[in-house]
């Protein structure tokens, strides 16, 4: 609005400054006319209704401010009565473009059209009244005018293009601007979208992370609900952590009872040389803070192994029961609180893990303990007392054959018959027992002490452990003792050998027996079967053996080769 004032003020200027020129330079001022045009009364009493009613439809149509509506409002009134004055055939009908184009720049477009319209009627009206003689326009103009007339007209057009050219300028640039202010918005909006896609993906992203996560401790959840295998259980959790904390390996140390940690757990993916630099030492000074998780460095690997691991123990309760290890080359993304504590999760399952399998092997201990201690209660009273019977008929056998000949062979019987329910009975109570040489030391031991006695004098048999000895549960040595008794005893009544050779050896994923002898080897028949008639009340046969070892989720296998060979594999 201000600076359109100034504008529309400019033909009054001009006007003056032509007026002040003409004084200057004729000496004498402009002649009012000789007579006034005769104008019928209601004329503009009928135009400044119109007008008023046009101005009404402009609020109406544009709200306009009031300054606005009053600026082009009086321009517009008095142009038109200047024209009603001297007549359409003059200047002043031209002087509505400065209202129009004002009332375009300050309203709107429709607020122009309208105007425009108005000014178009208004000019129709007063030829169509000048046509019928309602009113006279001014017939001859003063002798001054008529003198400097092209002075006055260059005066007028000069004043009419400047003004609109000032008004077209700040229109342009009021539209200038609009664009200018359009594209702006135009580009935050489109920041604004792009942000928020970008927002909407990280969130969509996070939810999938969340969703792999709450389903890998689901997961871990069922397995811990839904098998007794703790390796298989330790080594989903190393696999999972691993991939969803996006390390390069994971390890799972198991607590000793000195205070070590052994790599008896479960792994996902570590190296040799990886493993080779894991450093106790190192491991100790780690987890000095029972209850936090601790970063140590590797030493350093130009072959692209981890050079540092993230340390979490296993605690349940006070007492650490494991250690879980995530190794990285050092260039992963970093990781937040959310990971720290998955990680924790893991370690916590982990440990919920280990403690339940030890509890399982302490109840089973103690059942196997009770058994042992009911059967030993059992042995005493049934083959003891068995014994003394048979003791007592043999004795009383004795004496009949110098007394009555006849009723020695009844005592005999009688005595013969005892001895099998005793036998039957001791066949029974060692079915399942701990063979008394573990009982003295480890399967080792045990084996040298069976090789060491062979049942036939004439009989070479030689003893050889290989590979670095892990403990093994008391099922597994109590297995492997009697398949090697069983098997020597075999030698001994069917492989007419002179050479045995019994091998136990240790490796990192199973523990093997072997027995081979030098003899006829087995029949194609007992390669070839997996049954055999045999039972606690006729002895150990090869279906006890194949039966203890595969109790164990192992494999008996026998074959010939110069000789018969037995072989036992016990997985770790």
């Amino acid at each position: 609005m201000l600076r359109t004032l100034p504008i529309l003020l400019i033909p009054i200027f001009v006007g003056l400054a032509t007026g002040l020129l003409l004084r200057a330079t004729v000496g004498a001022p402009l002649a009012p006319p000789a007579d006034e045009p005769r104008i019928f009364p209601l004329i503009p009493i009928v135009v400044l209704v119109i007008f008023f009613s046009a101005l009404i439809i402009l609020v109406r149509l544009g709200r306009p401010t009031i300054s606005a509506l009053v600026l082009i409002g009086m321009w517009t009134l008095g142009t038109t009565l200047a024209s009603l004055r001297f007549g359409v055939s003059t200047y002043f009908p031209a002087l509505l473009i400065m209202p129009i184009c004002a009332a375009g720049l300050l309203i709107d477009g429709t607020a122009s059209v309208s105007l425009a319209a108005l000014a178009t009627l208004l000019v129709a009206s007063i030829a169509w009244m000048e046509t019928r003689g309602l009113i006279f326009a001014r017939p001859v103009a003063p002798p001054l005018i008529v003198a400097n007339l092209p002075l006055l007209s260059v005066g007028y057009w000069i004043a009419i293009f400047w003004t609109v050219a000032a008004l077209t300028s700040l229109l342009a640039g009021s539209l200038q601007r609009a664009l200018r202010q359009s594209h702006a918005q135009a580009q935050a909006l489109s920041q604004l979208s792009a942000q928020l896609e970008a927002r909407v993906a990280t969130q969509t992203a996070e939810l999938a992370q969340r969703a792999a996560r709450a389903e890998a401790l689901y997961g871990v959840s069922r397995a811990l609900t839904n098998t007794l295998d703790l390796a298989q259980v330790l080594g989903l959790i190393a696999e999972q952590s691993a991939r969803l904390l996006r390390f390069d390996a994971s390890l799972v140390l198991l607590a000793q009872p000195d205070g070590s940690f052994a790599q008896g757990g479960a792994y996902h993916q570590p190296s040799d040389q990886a493993l080779a630099l894991i450093d106790p030492a190192l491991m100790t000074q780690a987890l000095a803070a029972r209850d936090q998780p601790s970063v140590i460095q590797l030493a350093a690997s130009d072959t692209g192994d981890p050079r540092a691991a993230l340390v979490l123990p296993m605690l349940y309760g006070t007492n650490i029961v494991g250690v879980l290890m995530l190794l990285e080359s050092g260039n992963n993304a970093e990781r937040g609180p959310d990971d720290l504590a998955l990680a924790e999760g893991f370690a916590g399952q982990a440990a919920v893990a280990i403690v339940n399998a030890q509890l399982l092997t302490q109840a089973r201990e103690k059942a196997t303990l009770e058994e042992r201690t009911r059967l030993a209660r059992d042995i005493h009273d049934t083959l003891a007392q068995g014994l003394t019977g048979v003791v007592v008929q043999l004795g009383a056998a004795q004496r009949a054959l110098a007394a009555a000949p006849h009723e020695a062979q009844e005592h005999l019987d009688l005595a013969q018959r005892m001895a099998r329910e005793s036998l039957a009975e001791a066949r029974r109570s060692v079915w399942n027992l701990r063979a008394p040489a573990l009982e003295r030391g480890d399967l080792s031991d045990a084996l040298r002490a069976l090789v060491a006695h062979p049942l036939q004098p004439d009989t070479t048999i030689t003893f050889e452990q290989r590979g670095e000895p892990w403990p093994l549960p008391p099922s597994v040595e109590s297995a492997l003792l009697r398949v090697g008794q069983e098997a020597l005893v075999n030698v001994a009544k069917h492989a007419r050998a002179s050479c045995v050779t019994m091998l136990l050896e240790y490796t990192p994923a199973a523990v093997c027996l072997t027995i081979a002898d030098n003899g006829v080897g087995f029949d194609e028949a007992v390669l070839h079967q997996h049954a055999v008639a045999s039972g606690p009340w006729s002895g150990f046969g090869l279906l006890g053996m194949r039966e203890r070892i595969t109790a164990l989720g192992g494999t008996l296998e026998l074959t010939n080769k110069s000789g018969a060979q037995v072989l036992a594999i016990v997985p770790r």
